[in-house]
């Protein structure tokens, strides 16, 4: 009888400290294959498990010349030209509304940090957030596998594997 007791309590010590905050946790690393001298992106689900707000303020790899931190975002016509979006003239003395003209574009522009809360978790996925490995060194190839670390303004470093996948 007490080793059953000795055991349940050491199955119970076990699954408070799995579920304890403390750490932060990343999953489902991955990058498409892409050549030597080209650009790819990281995606990944990061989780702050910790009780603490922190950011994450870039990246670096081994693989790559440099990596840096990038979102897409939709922006209009008139937000690529400079122009405030809504209202201009259409060359005829009228206000246009903004009907009839070019579809929003996906653009990526640089990040310096992404926040994230204590117990919250961001995705970074093709149209969002993701890391940007540029002038590889390598070719990444399906199957394979390289290391990217992560840099947080108040938590240690992160080092994560990411899979090359189709």
């Amino acid at each position: 009888m007490h080793i059953h007791k000795t055991l349940l309590f050491a199955a119970l010590t076990l699954a408070l400290v799995a579920c304890a905050p403390g750490n932060w946790h990343v999953h489902q690393a991955w990058a498409r294959p892409t050549p030597a001298g080209g650009t790819a992106a990281v995606y990944f689900l990061l989780h702050n498990a910790t009780n603490t707000d922190d950011a994450l303020l870039g990246a670096s790899a081994s693989i790559a010349r440099a990596a840096e931190m990038h979102e897409n975002v939709a922006m209009s016509d008139e937000q690529r030209h400079g122009q405030a979006a809504g209202s201009h003239e259409d060359g005829h003395g009228h206000e246009d509304e903004g009907h009839g003209h070019e579809a929003d574009v996906m653009m990526m522009r640089p990040v310096p940090r992404v926040e994230l809360a204590a117990g919250h978790e961001i995705r970074f996925e093709p149209g969002g957030y993701h890391i940007m490995l540029i002038d590889l060194q390598r070719d990444l190839v399906a199957g394979e596998s390289f290391e990217v670390t992560l840099h947080f303004e108040h938590a240690e470093d992160i080092v994560i594997r990411v899979t090359v996948q189709e």
